[in-house]
């Protein structure tokens, strides 16, 4: 299995963004880089020109980069973004991650990845997508291994490659508001652009004081971080070809090696997975979709 590094989920600045991405390119054994905002489109770090100037940057280091679009696209101005950043990968021989359907549309006939917010719930859905150009899906991350594992089971189009998410906080939904604007009682369109604030979301908490979910602008994640490390043996039986690592604000370059000795054997499951916690302050990890189960369920 390959070691994929996905978009950027937070707002760092455009110079944090590159020098992370070129310190993903050049000092890690990452194999695909997905670049691109697919969060909000006010935030501004990436632009469609400056996603191909860091592309061509990254490009010498012999890395697959992918461009990834908006997971909600919702006015005009969207879809000229989109339509923008499509034109750019085709012209440079680039794939594109497309987030929403009308990601989809514009790209089709494209080299596509469809990406964990397009609901690829079945075979027939992935058939489709790969009659429009895509070729590879990365899974949304509510599904479990016995559903991800009958999919590619069942794809007739065999050359689709399967990717999984397999760590970070869980991308769970968008929506239209900004809740970290919210937050501090502004409006979406005046947001300030608060959630700078929060380099890896901004954790929200119960009545009763128990962490429960993470706010990042238009997106809902998970509280806890989802790693998959204990499962490895369980991803390549099913035919998985790469695993998604969510990008982190400290400890990324490690976290790729312990994932890359991992998938390497050249570490035990149990001995990666205490590495893991140990760079996670102490704190678990939850695997629960994965296992068909509620998706808090801490990892064992």
């Amino acid at each position: 299995m390959k070691l994929s590094i996905g978009p950027l989920l937070f707002e760092w600045g455009k110079k944090a963004i590159r020098d992370f991405y070129h310190r993903m390119a050049f000092e890690t054994a990452a194999d695909v880089l997905y670049i691109g905002e697919v969060v909000c489109s006010k935030r501004n770090s990436l632009s469609p020109d400056d996603m191909m100037e860091l592309a061509h940057d990254l490009r010498s280091s012999g890395k697959q980069v992918v461009f990834s679009t908006l997971g909600l696209v919702m006015d005009q101005e969207e879809v000229e973004t989109t339509h923008r950043i499509v034109q750019l990968a085709r012209q440079e021989g680039f794939s594109v991650e497309a987030n929403d359907m009308a990601g989809i549309a514009v790209g089709e006939g494209g080299k596509l990845v469809a990406g964990p917010h397009i609901t690829t719930y079945n075979p027939e859905t992935v058939d489709f997508l790969a009659g429009l150009g895509v070729e590879r899906v990365v899974f949304p991350v509510e599904l479990s291994a016995d559903a991800m594992a009958t999919i590619l089971k069942r794809i007739k189009h065999r050359n689709v490659e399967g990717e999984v998410f397999a760590f970070g906080r869980l991308p769970l939904t968008f929506s239209a508001r900004c809740y970290t604007a919210r937050a501090f009682h502004l409006h979406k369109m005046n947001c300030q652009f608060k959630c700078d604030a929060f380099p890896d979301g901004m954790e929200v908490a119960t009545q009763d004081g128990e962490s429960y979910l993470t706010i990042n602008g238009l997106q809902t994640m998970s509280h806890r971080l989802y790693n998959l490390i204990g499962h490895v043996e369980r991803l390549q039986s099913m035919g998985i070809s790469l695993v998604r690592l969510s990008p982190q604000s400290e400890n990324m370059e490690k976290i790729v090696a312990i994932w890359k000795s991992r998938l390497d054997n050249q570490l035990s499951g149990e001995e990666a997975m205490a590495r893991l916690v140990e760079l996670n302050k102490g704190q678990p990890f939850v695997d629960g979709y994965f296992l068909g189960k509620s998706g808090k369920d801490v990892a064992s």
